[in-house]
């Protein structure tokens, strides 16, 4: 791990920033022009990497021995030279026409390409279509052009270019592009999975999920934007390592570097389209309607064209954004009070057709000029802010509301419960202990037992379970107290009537908490009545608890099913569960692991209406990270993890945070990393109990996995201590998992008396894991490596993962990888393909591993494999 203080030095210098994310764009560059293509020309926005595309190509070109002549690239167009006499250094006569030029640049040309290569062949074939490099081919002049396109038409040179979108290529050369003679590559942004890996290339650490998105929403995929911010918040102290990963923890701030490059593209505009490019930068979204008594047409057309605005149609009322959002946050920081507040008198208040952050961008533009919005207002901003998952922002806004004098008992309760839920979700439990004590103080002083409030449920006993709800998460999460948040919930529902609807949604959050804490047998007898007794929004927060009871008592398939029926009735009825989605989609996931059927864990059905919905970014990282551990790219699995890992701990407890150290301990021992494994394990046991129940039967089997892998010599008391705890639960997943890992571990004599237990065990279990088990379990008693190595193969079909044993230490990481991968009947072209190494590569591995270990293929070596355990 890098201090802070190093981080900046670690970063590569910008003139060797990896190139990530083009690859195919320059390999396409280069078949078109080893192809016979007159020529290729680059296109693109500025900061998309068209010189750092076209610098790669020549370097490919050179290395084949067809050897570019890189040009100067063009002046400014104020020149009064054309820029042909700029490159050959003499004045050209108005009487010499194009041809002229061109033919006495092919000799010069001829004579320069010869000159430098040895090898008659190739000199020929270079003679015969010499290759010319330009950039910026935009800023030619209409001579200039000319003559290219003479060379390029006759088939004297093939050139390779770049040329800014705007604005874009000369008649002459656009020409050649329409008649076939050039070819054209547009570059496009960067996706956010190149973000990732970008981050992956120049951190010495992973970072975060949030961290990549957050860099390439901000820039919209622009390299250069991308890089320079990326510097920008390092030279500021904005990313700090949170314990596992590397994360972005302040709002934007740009520095003078990134600024000033990006202020030199604004800085030509002027009058009416700047007005609309400083309106649009406070306000990030307006009205269409709005912009026009600003600007005309023509300004709105050229700012469009520019690639500095969007126009966005959405159901017949049309909206204005600024293309990038360092752009606006660029020309926020060049923007003076008296500016800002001149604006927003011209700005009215946000309506429906904008979305939450548009809405906090006004209230904060508002608040920057000494405007205090109304309360309604200040409420939907912090309910935007808890959309957009920054619960302190919500904290800040509801406060700013109940400060508001005169305040009415309707909005003072709404306005307490946001700060209340924003509390929690913030990990302030006290702070918000003494909201909802707040609340309820009001709550009971109201005369009205109806009370209206806007966001908050209608009536006074929907009020009381939901502050019921918020305290139980504290209790239960906060203060890990899962009993204590029963009793809380059972002493709401006492206050209720026992026949109503807010009775019911207590009792159904009550169950749904005892799946929590792993007690599923009570989950399977309750549900069916729970359900049967009101027909409310609330039942969808009790499907979760019962798909993980269903999977883990061994009835896979059928929690699959429950889990798809269910992901399709979510809608907007659920928008007071925003987190309805998130779980019932993890759920299902598990559910499909279960049933041996990983690619189904990777399918999410269509969802229409799931409106309200949101997720946790951290959760969601650590299922990223659970699918590269199911699929086999352990390093992957690793830096996902870990990532999470730092989301969790700047958030507020979750009780997973166990089985994101489950996942990361097997995945250490599948890299062979033994040590962080271990260490793995010990953070696991660390917050096991008070962890989250809910998928305890993998959470612990993927811990006796890495047992297994590290040589624990008490791994047979955890082994029985296994098998009596799930026995006892009635986990009978976990009854088959453990009975199949007992055969792995004994002694090659022993296991054969072990087979009728696991065969009992596999009986009631649905899904394709028991058959595979029993395979690999048949394969191991057999002895015979060739069944064994086809038993693994059919144990990773169904995603499960055997990590090689401790015995096998002398192997290099990357080799105990090959060899497990190899072990479990992979091929050397499949693992070059899953390792993104090249065959021979994993060929050369494959003969040092054998040579270790003392073997000559890979039938000793699934017997190495086998012998070891």
């Amino acid at each position: 791990m890098v201090s802070h203080g190093s981080l900046l030095q670690s970063l590569p210098p910008r003139s060797n920033w990896p190139i990530v994310g083009r690859e195919a764009d320059i390999e396409l560059l280069m078949q078109r022009l080893v192809a016979g293509s007159g020529g290729v020309i680059v296109m693109g926005a500025p900061g998309l990497g068209k010189s750092t595309v076209m610098a790669a190509v020549l370097t490919k070109i050179d290395a084949i021995g067809q050897r570019a002549m890189r040009l100067p690239a063009p002046l400014e167009r104020d020149s009064s030279a054309s820029y042909i006499e700029q490159w050959l250094g003499v004045p050209i006569p108005s009487s010499v026409s194009v041809d002229m030029v061109a033919t006495q640049i092919l000799g010069q040309l001829l004579l320069s390409t010869s000159s430098t290569s040895g090898d008659p062949e190739v000199s020929a074939e270079v003679a015969l279509a010499p290759i010319l490099a330009l950039d910026d081919i935009h800023l030619l002049d209409v001579f200039s052009a000319a003559v290219f396109r003479s060379l390029v038409e006759a088939g004297q040179i093939r050139l390779v270019a770049t040329c800014r979108e705007d604005p874009g290529l000369p008649s002459a050369l656009d020409a050649l592009w329409r008649s076939g003679h050039l070819d054209r590559s547009d570059l496009v942004p960067l996706s956010y999975d190149s973000v990732r890996l970008i981050l992956r290339a120049v951190l010495p650490d992973p970072a975060s999920n949030d961290m990549a998105y957050r860099l390439w929403l901000t820039t919209a995929g622009n390299p250069l934007h991308v890089r320079e911010l990326l510097y920008s918040i390092v030279e500021t102290g904005d990313v700090v390592y949170a314990e596992h990963a590397w994360i972005w923890v302040a709002p934007l701030r740009a520095n003078r570097r990134l600024v000033d490059l990006l202020a030199t593209d604004l800085k030509t505009l002027g009058g009416p389209a700047r007005d609309v490019m400083d309106l649009l930068a406070l306000a990030e979204m307006v009205p269409l309607r709005i912009l026009t008594s600003k600007a005309n047409d023509d300004d709105l057309k050229f700012l469009v064209e520019r690639g500095l605005i969007l126009v966005t149609d959405g159901n017949g009322a049309a909206t204005v954004s600024i293309a990038h959002p360092l752009y606006a946050e660029t020309l926020r920081s060049l923007l003076y009070p008296r500016r800002k507040r001149e604006l927003f008198d011209f700005m009215p208040e946000p309506g429906p057709e904008h979305g939450p952050q548009e809405l906090l961008r006004w209230v904060d533009w508002a608040l920057e000029c000494d405007v205090m919005p109304g309360v309604s207002t200040l409420i939907a901003a912090g309910t935007a802010a808890e959309e957009l998952t920054q619960p302190g922002r919500a904290v800040t806004l509801a406060t700013l509301a109940l400060e508001h004098p005169h305040l009415p008992a309707e909005q003072e309760i709404e306005a307490l419960l946001l700060r209340a839920r924003s509390n929690r979700d913030a990990g302030w439990s006290e702070s918000a202990e003494a909201d909802l004590d707040s609340l309820l103080i009001l709550l009971e002083e109201s005369q009205d037992s109806k009370v209206t409030v806007t966001a908050a449920p209608e009536r006074a006993e929907d009020i009381v379970v939901h502050a019921a709800r918020i305290r139980a998460d504290i209790q239960e999460l906060h203060y890990r107290d899962l009993d204590g948040a029963l009793e809380g919930l059972a002493a709401a529902a006492k206050t209720l009537d026992p026949s109503g609807n807010a009775a019911t949604e207590l009792a159904i959050d009550q169950l749904a908490r005892i799946g929590h804490g792993g007690r599923h047998a009570e989950v399977l007898a309750g549900w069916a009545a729970q359900v049967a007794a009101a027909d409310l929004p609330a039942n969808i927060t009790l499907s979760p608890s019962y798909i993980y009871a269903l999977g883990q008592t061994g009835k896979a398939q059928s929690a699959l099913a429950v889990a798809e029926t269910q992901l399709a009735l979510i809608g907007p009825d659920h928008a007071r569960y925003p987190f309805a989605r998130t779980d019932l989609v993890a759920a299902r996931f598990w559910a499909a692991v279960w049933a041996g059927q990983p690619a189904m864990a990777l399918t999410v059905p269509d969802l229409d209406g799931a409106g309200g919905q949101r997720h946790h970014s951290g959760l969601y990282q650590i299922g990223e990270g659970y699918i590269y551990l199911i699929f086999g790219d352990w390093v992957q699995a690793v830096e996902q993890l870990r990532g999470g890992l730092s989301r969790l701990g700047l958030m507020a407890p979750t009780g997973l945070e166990a089985m994101a150290w489950a996942g990361l301990a097997h995945a250490y021992a599948m890299c062979g990393e033994r040590a962080l494994a271990c260490a793995a394990v010990e953070h696991y046991l660390s917050v096991a109990p008070v962890m989250n129940r809910s998928i305890e039967v993998d959470s612990r089997y993927r811990i006796l996995l890495a047992r297994y892998a590290v040589g624990d010599p008490q791994l047979a008391d955890f082994l029985d201590a296994y098998l009596l705890w799930a026995t006892r639960e009635g986990h009978a997943l976990g009854v088959l998992y453990v009975r199949h890992l007992l055969i792995v571990c004994a002694e090659p004599g022993e296991r054969a008396e072990l087979l009728p237990a696991l065969e009992l065990a596999a009986e009631d279990i649905e899904g394709l894991i028991p058959q595979a088990m029993l395979r690999h379990a048949a394969a191991l008693i057999a002895g015979d490596a060739g069944m064994i190595a086809a038993g693994g193969a059919g144990l990773v079909a169904v995603g499960i993962w055997l990590p090689a044993p401790v015995q096998l230490a002398t192997l290099t990481q990357r080799q105990r990888e090959i060899a497990a991968l190899a072990g479990a009947g992979m091929s050397n072209k499949a693992i070059a393909l899953k390792l993104q190494l090249s065959v021979r590569t994993v060929d050369t591995h494959m003969g040092n591993i054998f040579v270790r270990l003392g073997i000559a293929n890979r039938t000793e070596l699934a017997t190495a494999l086998t012998a070891s355990s």
